[in-house]
């Protein structure tokens, strides 16, 4: 079972250093920030990253009662927590495409490429968004961002996801 845990937005690594030192004890399987790509790599180094959406933990565990307990022994958490020691469970939908867009051991979504058509449809062309356009309500071209719309334990959620788009030029010669 996934497990949504907010906790406040920019506190999301420090919630999650200080609940890992309690995760294995207690059960937990896997314990995550959902980050996204949002830029190309720069020579000699990683793609820069953010978190995918702000304040957002993802905890993978037999049953909530696992989850309860590393959120009781975590010193600290408390007040690092959006609303209060709880989770909420991820509809498998919301699972499924988080899991499509990410992988074990990297829960990091990718940067993706496209181009902008005719009447400005949207095409992506590569990338874990490839297929997925219905998702993308905005870009951002300049900043090569493109804002995604997915719920997470219920809510609605404003995700950031790495996009380069180019135009595609006409096929057709002037005479």
């Amino acid at each position: 079972m996934w497990f949504a845990i907010n906790v406040k937005p920019g506190c999301e690594e420090q919630a999650l250093t200080l609940l890992q030192k309690r995760a294995l004890s207690d059960g937990l399987e896997e314990l995550f920030v959902p980050r996204a790509e949002v830029g190309l790599p720069r020579e000699g180094s990683d793609p820069p990253q953010e978190p995918l959406a702000p304040g957002l933990l993802v905890a993978v565990a037999p049953g909530r009662r696992e989850v309860r307990a590393a959120l009781r022994h975590a010193r600290g958490i408390d007040e690092l927590l959006q609303d209060g020691p709880s989770a909420a469970e991820m509809k498998p939908g919301e699972v499924a495409l988080l899991g499509e867009l990410t992988r074990p051991g990297h829960r990091t979504v990718g940067f993706s490429e496209g181009h902008v058509g005719t009447g400005g449809a949207i095409t992506v062309t590569s990338g874990p968004l490839c297929g997925r356009e219905n998702l993308i309500r905005r870009v951002r071209n300049r900043g090569k961002r493109a804002y995604v719309r997915m719920s997470v334990a219920g809510q609605e959620v404003e995700a950031q996801v790495g996009l380069r788009v180019t135009c595609q030029r006409s096929t057709t010669k002037r005479q």
